[in-house]
């Protein structure tokens, strides 16, 4: 008898231990699971739109990846040169559309879009536009020539060129606001190299050119 309360007691010995083995176990794996971090870019403190990485006071922290965005940004060399785009709360966890690359200002005090390269046009006051285009609106271009029997050929060469500045004859291109008035009208055009390419062939074909404003942004009437 005495044996058998032996048995009993050894066999209860042993599942003891065995489920003492397995709750260990699952609290180890719950552990390892919830413990899964994740090097991402954090804001310390509030950061303003335009402010440059560089003063930004972002830090790199480990946080749960359950809890962190998919395309967080993993280390700050990653954003290097780039300014913020949009306001940044405090601890706000860094994604790559929070900061950019920012316009490159030119010796004349503008600043062209990135990729983007400055050429001037000189028009008349009314393929000017009569001056009711500012920096910021975009247009569209027109080049026109007349044939020999007096009928012009009129085409569209480009469309939705921006207009970094406009001033009347020659200036430093600041001008914000309509400026009335006859004469001549210079525009500094944002383009790219194709877009360059056809301005250029159309002032050395001697061919008349019109501006369309195509979208108005501010300031134009």
């Amino acid at each position: 008898m005495r044996s058998r309360n032996n048995l009993v007691i050894a066999v209860g010995i042993v599942l003891a231990l065995l489920g003492a083995g397995t709750a260990v176990a699952y609290v180890k794996g719950s552990g390892s699971e919830s413990g899964d971090t994740r090097a991402v870019v954090v804001a310390t403190r509030a950061v303003a739109p335009g402010t440059p990485v560089a003063n930004a006071g972002l830090a790199v922290k480990r946080l749960p990846s359950d809890a962190v965005p998919a395309d967080a940004v993993g280390a700050t060399s990653a954003l290097t040169g780039q300014v913020a785009l949009t306001a940044v709360s405090p601890n706000q966890v860094v994604t790559p559309s929070m900061f950019g690359l920012q316009g490159v200002a030119t010796t004349g005090g503008v600043v062209l879009p990135k990729g983007k390269k400055g050429i001037g046009v000189e028009l008349a006051f009314a393929p000017g536009g009569l001056r009711y285009v500012v920096p910021g609106n975009k247009i569209d271009i027109y080049a026109s020539q007349k044939a020999t029997n007096g009928v012009a050929r009129t085409s569209v060469i480009l469309e939705g060129v921006e207009v970094i500045a406009t001033t009347p004859g020659t200036g430093t291109g600041a001008a914000s606001a309509v400026t009335a008035g006859p004469g001549t009208l210079n525009f500094l055009l944002a383009v790219d190299e194709s877009q360059a390419l056809k301005i250029v062939n159309a002032q050395a074909a001697s061919l008349s050119m019109y501006f369309v404003l195509a979208e108005t942004r501010k300031g134009a009437a």
